[in-house]
């Protein structure tokens, strides 16, 4: 069974999801107050305000309600050219025909996911360590959330791990990063390396949602956010202002011992402390071999 409409055209633009993926600053989860019968309405207006990305998480609901809960919100998502997620359940991803699913550390594997929903629905995993992190780079996946960022009653028994598990995983993710727990605004995060921020009560209980997503997203959007390039044929993020110089020292590789090259020219060592790196940048570095 497939999942979604490659071929679609929304408010984000034609093309692939993971291209819509990537531009995304603002992904919304749906929580357990809101009263079933005024979610969809909800979404309306999170994705009429600016939401990329929409979850549904709901722990409560019986599975047949959850069902037409989720083909009502992949409606409104498709009108309104947002992604539309569903959190843990494969099952329920394939029902309702979402663009994919969220899992934790604790749900079905990735691999085990991507089998059953094929190659075009996004799956995104949560990380809450670096080791997770680096872990998930090996894994069949689009994005890894990295938090949660402070004390949410949304996990009361999570540890928050603060903006510093954002940065250890944009350090080492080939995929987009999402952060999430806790947030009310939406620079720090970016800031911080993610590509989007994740909000449940900053959204769905906010007096006005569409404001809210709008302010958000303008914030996210607003924000000096870390560069995708192309590191040795491989997509990685480098912090705003990084230069040639300090992308090796943070591969932990000696400058005398490697060739650089950058977009096709090679790049002389005593240049490397100057040279930027660009979004975009197409960097290969070259080790040098000895011989005898």
């Amino acid at each position: 069974m497939t999942v979604g409409d490659p071929g679609e055209e929304t408010a984000l633009g034609p093309g692939p999801l993971r291209a819509r993926l990537r531009a995304s600053r603002l992904y919304v989860v749906t929580d357990d107050l809101t009263p079933l019968e005024k979610v969809p309405e909800l979404v309306r207006e999170a994705v009429a305000g600016g939401a990329d990305l929409v979850q549904l998480r709901r722990k409560r609901e019986p599975w047949a309600e959850l069902v037409e809960l989720a083909r009502s919100l992949q409606e409104c998502c498709r009108r309104g050219g947002a992604i539309f997620l569903v959190n843990d359940h494969v099952d329920l991803a394939l029902a309702a025909q979402a663009d994919g699913v969220h899992l934790g550390q604790g749900d079905a594997t990735v691999q085990e996911a991507r089998e059953r929903l094929g190659e075009r629905p996004l799956i995104g995993l949560s990380t809450h360590t670096p080791e997770q992190a680096l872990k998930a780079q090996l894994l069949p996946l689009d994005y890894i959330a990295a938090g949660p960022v402070r004390a949410t009653p949304t996990k009361p028994d999570s540890v928050e791990v603060g903006f510093q598990q954002v940065t250890a995983a944009a350090l080492v993710s080939r995929v987009p990063v999402v952060a999430i727990g806790g947030l009310d605004e939406g620079a720090s995060a970016i800031e911080a390396g993610a590509d989007m921020v994740a909000v449940v009560r900053a959204v769905c209980a906010a007096p006005a949602p569409r404001l809210a997503a709008s302010r958000l997203r303008q914030e996210a959007a607003g924000a000096t956010s870390w560069r995708w390039i192309q590191l040795n044929g491989e997509p990685r993020k480098s912090p705003p202002g990084e230069t040639v110089l300090q992308l090796l020292a943070r591969l932990g590789v000696e400058p005398p011992g490697v060739a650089v090259e950058v977009d096709g020219r090679i790049v002389p060592q005593e240049r490397l402390a100057n040279e930027p790196v660009a979004e975009g940048a197409v960097v290969e570095v070259v080790h040098f071999v000895g011989g005898g």
